[in-house]
């Protein structure tokens, strides 16, 4: 079934599918390299506000050091992917499982940041056998209490995107919702220009504004997965507590937890080559098949 809503405020119109079509549609990615060897194919999956472009250095460059295939995904409600009216996490879970049959990888090594941190510890926990290793990235499967995305979706969808002249111009008026430069420029990187005037998002903000309460959450009772998972986290960022890591060795049984110095949430952009040496660590121990 398919509903269209017009959104004049932001000059959009989207198609929205319902939950029952997702199989019918693959999500949006690029592919890096061609398996030629032992590990398994990996499946970077991007936070929040993100979108496949922001593995793609890291990607081509496994894909290269590892001779295997790399898949960078859209998640739904992003990039170019397809928009739903939901974004529940367990339809996520479902999203990458889906890609994987749709492309015939029987196994894969997944690595996933922040919202695709999360997507990727349900793929661990229900459908395991899937998952070689995982890589989470600044994020823990436990529920996040803190009401600062609900704030921002509300900051952004006053922006006048109508009206605006830039993107600089966004920053400016974002600046006391979000504080750091780095964090308004990747957000703000889902805006763009409409030819003959005004802007537009890239991603789904109204769902996105809808589900702000599943996003920080995590599901009740999930099995306790047994797939070998790297944690890494900025010794910047606030994410890391020692009540979300004794959590997650509840969850994960071969759980390891490193962190990348200086870096804050966004640790492949703000530490990329510190990054890219703990992945290629990890995956050259434990993502062979």
């Amino acid at each position: 079934m398919l509903c269209r809503r017009f959104k004049i405020a932001n000059v959009t119109t989207a198609l929205y599918r319902s939950h029952r079509s997702i199989s019918e549609k693959t999500l949006s990615f690029t592919k890096h390299g061609l398996r030629e060897s032992d590990f398994a194919p990996v499946i970077f999956l991007h936070g929040l506000f993100g979108s496949k472009i922001n593995f793609s250095r890291h990607s081509r460059k496994i894909a290269a050091d590892l001779k295997t295939e790399t898949y960078c995904l859209d998640c739904r409600n992003h990039g170019s992917s397809p928009w739903y009216n939901t974004m529940y996490l367990s339809e996520l879970c479902e999203d990458v499982v889906n890609f994987a049959k749709q492309q015939n990888l029987d196994k894969v090594n997944l690595v996933g940041h922040s919202l695709g941190g999360k997507q990727a510890c349900l793929v661990c926990a229900n459908k395991p056998e899937l998952v070689q290793s995982a890589v989470i990235v600044d994020i823990f499967p436990t529920n996040f209490t803190s009401t600062l995305l609900d704030e921002t979706c509300t900051a952004l969808l006053l922006l006048d995107i109508l009206n605006l002249q830039s993107r600089n111009e966004a920053s400016r008026l974002l600046a006391n919702q979000i504080k750091a430069e780095s964090e308004r420029n990747f957000i703000l990187s889902n805006l763009l220009q409409v030819k003959g005037g005004g802007w537009k998002w890239r991603c789904n903000l109204d769902t996105i504004s809808q589900f702000t309460e599943e996003i920080r959450g995590y599901p009740d009772n999930v099995s306790v997965s047994p797939t070998d998972t790297l944690f890494l986290y900025g010794g910047e960022s606030d994410y890391m507590t020692s009540e979300r890591v004794e959590k997650t060795k509840e969850l994960f049984s071969s759980a390891q937890f490193q962190k990348v110095d200086g870096a804050g949430h966004i640790v492949h952009l703000d530490k990329p080559e510190q990054f890219y040496t703990a992945l290629k660590n990890f995956l050259l121990t434990y993502g062979a098949m």
